[in-house]
């Protein structure tokens, strides 16, 4: 998760970023803002100026901005998630433990 695209996304500015990384889970083409690929600067450049000269995509573009992140990247719902994570690791230790204990025991 890129913190600057997650609060440009939450001041509802639409962003414009390449496929990279994470990115594309926070930036949903045609939704939120534009994805180009790594490298295209004419596509960059492009979807700069359709930004540009069509002010009237901005309304749409910076609702879908804001609320995509309140959606899903809020505190409440980045803490469930990051509890159930923990959740899920501590119990597949639990059973990767258990589960060596038994190849071990002799008898």
């Amino acid at each position: 998760m890129n913190t600057v695209v997650t609060q440009a996304l939450a001041t509802g500015l639409p962003v414009i970023t390449t496929r990279h990384s994470g990115l594309p889970e926070q930036v949903v083409d045609g939704e939120n803002g534009f994805l180009v690929d790594e490298g295209d600067y004419r596509a960059l450049a492009e979807r700069i100026l359709t930004v540009a000269e069509h002010p009237e995509l901005l309304p749409s573009l910076s609702g879908r901005s804001r609320g995509h992140v309140e959606l899903h990247y809020n505190a409440g719902i980045l803490i469930e998630r990051q509890i159930d994570a923990y959740e899920e690791v501590a119990a597949g230790g639990r059973q990767a433990r258990s589960g060596r204990g038994r190849q071990h025991r002799v008898g």
